[in-house]
């Protein structure tokens, strides 16, 4: 590594000034294979190279090469700006986007507004997956000029980086006009940017509310308040585009196996059936697209981003666990084998994006000619399970998509993925979009997650968790947590949403593995949350520490779980398996925190519901810790097993003294039970010998069906000096 590249890697916020010869050093220090992106060629070298050529960011590198003189985001462009007493041009994007490319080829390659740029602003581009409190901040502020927001984001700063003007995606002329219509405001009535800006800081003050008292059926409430946008045709909510909304599906899921119900059941199987059927599902390599564009999910946006995928994953994981469908089971295995397979290397890319050949889809959408070709006489057999999209977008190119999902049988699926094969091993001679090759931390732990949840439908993907685990520690935690790896470097301090995803998925793999390690880095990683973004005014954490930022603390779940969310759901588990009441107090503190907002719209927070619901009644999962951690509870197959902590015990499934209760396993759906031999011993308490289980036992069982199956354990835990109060604890038996 030269001198230069080890400085930008150590220290991506340095201030410095590069002078034209350092980028150009670093433009000729770059791979044989680099391809600069840019229509400005000269002797097939770029004619323009800007400070983007220092990054490492696939999304930077897009743009180190147009005519506009673009910086990163940080001290030495800001520094720059007050200099100079101009305004900033941030722009923010991401790699696989779609508006983005448009908006580059289109504005950002062009020589006029390169000009306007580079003569009166400083030019600041950002990637947001790599600083996604950059972008939330900016967002806000989008949305508070504009009413809404999406990418490419741009917005205008005053030299002191506060935003005053927002917007997408702005055609060419547009942009032009806008550049120069604010640089003469800027020149000659400054006054009302100071105004605007005075406005959007009252604005984004973060606004404290009392605490509200939760009802214990919130999530029932959430619930209902989410049907009543729920499409009864094509299943999902609301209108088009339609996104996946997991964190919506996690919790109807969680209700419905609390408080089953036809209509709750019906909301959940239509959405996950529609969303299946192909469109947005790509049944040809498994995995997921963003979003559709229409209401029946048939014409997807076409990029395939790693936070869906592993969102997706476990809802249908849960899914497959609730009713036994075999359809989700299919489903959540063949996207994760996607990702495994297209996706690895280490721990897991980023994203593949909408456009190959320039045009978005070309890679994933077929003619008929060409399918005919491929399968020959099978498309005789293509044609019985498969349709085309009656309509397209895409000049006689279609989606392929299921014709009736819910009709196909186990039998039909051999004839079927034989069929796919094919089509796959064309595809793969195509050419194929942009891969995003930047492993982030948080997304990689929601996979890490996604893999220990459906490892329970398919034992295989225990160890593929367990290898990511590792591959996270080793690479992304040595002396503080790190958020980017791209080509073996790894960068960028870890933000809130970092630590709260992974400490959630290393909790999971504690449960799962047992292994010691893991629970020990959870509680190390969970204090540096703590100690770096807890709020000990107001509660809740930060999304980040960034100066520059007014780092407000959120709760809402959009594309992806809000990190406060599964926090507070990561506290609660902590404390009951570490026995440190700290990690409670602070959940608890975290959900007052945000109490009011989520008791006006709780469907919006489904993350915290959800979590609040567990915390309230129980969580239902294969692994339960009750008595603050004193007794571990594992369901597996047709065994529970107890872990009772050194000192204690639990009274036998035949009590001896009346006043005591006996431990009971009950369900509906259980046909067999047999409980261990007793131990009869004298504890403290009592003069009489006591009948009692300690150490580790096992209770067998066999269930009458395969449905899904929750039970009733009922135990009392006592110690050589007192019993304390019995609990009943739901467990999921499958």
């Amino acid at each position: 590594m030269t001198f230069l590249k080890a400085l930008i890697f150590l220290f991506p916020t340095l201030l410095m000034a590069h002078s034209n010869q350092d980028l150009q050093a670093a433009y000729q220090q770059k791979n044989a294979d680099y391809q600069p992106r840019t229509r400005h060629l000269e002797n097939a070298k770029a004619k323009f190279t800007n400070h983007l050529i220092l990054a490492n960011s696939p999304y930077l590198l897009q743009h180190a090469h147009n005519p506009v003189n673009w910086y990163g985001f940080n001290d030495e462009a800001f520094k720059l700006a007050k200099q100079q007493n101009k305004l900033i041009f941030l722009s923010i994007g991401y790699a696989t986007c779609h508006w983005c490319h448009v908006m580059e080829e289109e504005s950002f390659e062009d020589l006029a507004v390169a000009k306007v740029l580079n003569k009166n602003f400083i030019a600041i581009k950002v990637d947001r997956e790599v600083l996604p409190d950059v972008d939330s901040h900016f967002m806000g502020i989008a949305q508070l000029l504009t009413g809404s927001g999406g990418w490419p984001l741009n917005v205008v700063l005053t030299p002191a980086g506060d935003g005053f003007f927002a917007g997408t995606y702005f055609p060419k002329n547009t942009l032009i006009t806008n550049l120069k219509h604010l640089q003469n405001i800027w020149q000659y009535k400054q006054n009302l940017i100071t105004k605007t800006v005075a406005s959007v800081k009252v604005a984004l003050l973060e606004k404290t509310a009392s605490a509200t008292k939760l009802p214990q059926n919130l999530q029932s409430l959430a619930v209902q308040n989410l049907r009543q946008t729920f499409d009864e045709f094509d299943g999902g909510f609301g209108d088009a585009p339609k996104f996946p909304h997991e964190a919506q599906l996690l919790m109807l899921i969680d209700e419905q196996m609390r408080r089953p119900s036809d209509d709750k059941l019906s909301v959940i199987t239509t959405t996950l059936d529609s969303m299946a059927s192909g469109g947005i599902y790509d049944v040809v390599g498994g995995g997921f697209h963003r979003y559709a564009t229409d209401n029946a999910w048939l014409f997807p946006h076409f990029e395939k981003m790693l936070y869906n995928q592993a969102q997706l994953a476990l809802v249908y994981s849960k899914a497959y666990q609730l009713t036994r469908k075999p359809l989700y089971r299919r489903i959540a295995k063949q996207t994760l084998d996607y990702v495994i397979r297209e996706m690895q290397n280490g721990g897991f890319y980023s994203a593949t994006d909408a456009d190959s050949d320039g045009e978005e889809g070309l890679f994933f959408i077929w003619d008929i000619q060409e399918l005919k070709a491929v399968l020959g006489a099978d498309f005789v057999e293509f044609q019985r399970y498969f349709e085309l999209s009656s309509a397209t977008e895409f000049e006689r190119h279609f989606v392929i998509h299921f014709k009736n999902i819910n009709n196909i049988q186990a039998p039909d699926f051999i004839k079927i993925d034989a069929l796919l094969a094919k089509l796959y091993q064309v595809r793969q001679s195509r050419e194929k979009p942009l891969l995003d090759n930047k492993i982030l931390l948080s997304w990689n732990a929601l996979l890490l997650k996604a893999f220990v949840v459906a490892s329970k439908i398919d034992s295989k993907y225990l160890k593929v968790a367990q290898n990511l685990a590792d591959f996270l520690l080793d690479n992304f935690y040595q002396q503080s947590l790190q958020r980017v790896q791209i080509e073996g470097q790894t960068s960028q301090q870890a933000i809130f949403e970092d630590y709260a995803y992974f400490v959630d998925g290393l909790i999971d793999l504690y449960d799962a593995t047992g292994h010691q390690k893991y629970l020990i880095t959870v509680q190390k990683l969970t204090d540096e949350a703590i100690h770096n973004f807890w709020d000990k005014k107001n509660f809740g954490f930060k999304i980040s520490n960034n100066k520059r930022l007014n780092n407000n603390k959120e709760i809402y779940d959009g594309a992806i779980f809000n990190a406060n969310g599964v926090a507070y759901g990561a506290l609660n588990k902590l404390s009951a398996r570490t026995q440190d009441k700290k990690y409670q107090q602070l959940a608890q503190q975290l959900l007052l925190s945000f109490s009011t907002k989520i008791h006006k719209k709780p469907s919006a927070y489904a993350s915290i519901v959800k979590n609040y619901s567990n915390k309230q009644q129980g969580i239902l999962a294969n692994t339960v810790y009750v008595y603050d951690g004193r007794i571990k509870i594992q369901s597996n197959h047709n065994q529970i097993i107890l872990n009772i902590q050194k000192g204690w015990h639990i009274n036998a499934n035949k009590v001896l003294q009346k006043s005591l209760i006996a431990t009971q396993l009950i369900s509906d759906n259980i046909k067999t039970i047999n409980y261990p031999p007793a131990k009869h011993i004298n504890l403290g308490f009592s003069q009489d010998k006591l009948a009692v289980y300690d150490e580790e036992i096992t209770l067998n069982f066999s269930l009458k069906d395969k449905r899904f199956t929750l039970a009733e354990l009922t135990l009392q835990a006592c110690s050589d000096k007192v019993c304390l109060p019995p609990q009943q604890i739901t467990l999921l038996l499958n």
